[in-house]
């Protein structure tokens, strides 16, 4: 475990691009204090105490808690004790993301802190709300999700789930992350209780891939736990996680319409020889039934003669 608490780091922008990554850390900072207010902002969040953006070399003064879980490659994989909090505190950060609708876009070991006790995010400077457009490629391989490696479309808060879980199955099993379609045929290897959590998380767009509200329920039923604010608290789901749960079971029902549609739309018998079946149509109408209506007829117009013989005999 690491140990050190709470502590202060100073990160100076010496290039353009780190310039705007600090300006995008700065704006996201105020965000969240804005957001979550001083007495609320949870330890799980990496939080700006100060910063000059106007100087020759600009730079901004963070705290940070522990190391970096990048540290603690040699003593991959984690023993089981240690690894249960990590993931505890990893699926935590990711709830706090989600309640906040905000994209942190660059989740990797080196952007984790660990101090034995609490997992804390930092580096914001890539983060985007929720349905703002990706702009191109962001993340760092092999973390980042495929459609951020592609960079188009909107961010997406399951973008963060992809790389949650990259860091979960390295911490876990000691193994390099690699592509989407191979880590979704590894995760098929894996122990059970790993591959029901990372179940669906490496998909290839962000719309087929689990929440992190769906991935924090996999792991509370799995350890007894309601849906948990930390390692072994109980809370209520919030109005953020019922809304982000309905979104989803929209979008799966979407997903089956257009399935079903799509499959209705092709010839069920295609194949060569198939019988198909027996087709009903309006004409010609049954011969039994026709004859049926003939004899009516027929009777019909004989009543109506009886009847007219008997006026005129009247």
């Amino acid at each position: 475990m690491h140990g050190g608490g709470e502590h202060v780091v100073q990160r100076i922008a010496h290039t353009d691009g780190a310039r705007r990554e600090l300006e995008r850390t700065v704006r996201t900072a105020d965000v969240l204090v804005r957001r979550l207010g001083v007495t609320r902002y949870p330890p799980e969040l990496g939080r700006v105490i100060g910063y000059r953006p106007d100087d020759r070399a600009p730079f901004l003064v963070a705290t940070r808690r522990g190391r970096p879980l990048a540290e603690l490659a040699a003593r991959l994989p984690l023993p089981p004790g240690e690894l249960s909090a990590v993931a505890d505190g990893v699926l935590t950060v990711l709830r706090h993301l989600n309640d906040l609708r905000l994209v942190h876009r660059d989740i990797r070991p080196a952007t984790l802190w660990w101090d034995g006790t609490t997992v804390q995010l930092a580096d914001f400077g890539l983060t985007l709300d929720e349905g703002d457009p990706r702009g191109g490629p962001a993340g760092t391989d092999p973390w980042r999700s495929p459609e951020q490696a592609a960079g188009r479309g909107r961010a997406d808060c399951r973008d963060d789930v992809y790389a949650a879980g990259a860091v979960l199955f390295h911490l876990t099993t000691g193994e390099e992350v690699t592509t989407a379609a191979e880590m979704r045929d590894r995760v098929r290897w894996l122990d059970p209780g790993l591959r029901t959590l990372l179940d669906g998380v490496f998909t290839d767009e962000a719309r087929h891939r689990v929440t992190g509200y769906t991935l924090q329920l996999r792991r509370d039923t799995r350890t007894g736990r309601s849906t948990a604010q930390g390692p072994g608290a109980r809370r209520v789901p919030g109005m953020a996680e019922r809304e982000q749960e309905a979104r989803q079971h929209f979008r799966d029902l979407r997903a089956r319409q257009y399935a079903f549609e799509q499959a209705s739309r092709r010839a069920p018998y295609a194949a060569a020889g198939a019988p198909g079946p027996a087709v009903r149509t309006a004409w010609p109408p049954d011969p039994r039934r026709w004859r049926t209506v003939v004899v009516y007829a027929v009777l019909a117009v004989a009543l109506i003669a009886v009847v007219a013989a008997v006026v005129a005999v009247a």
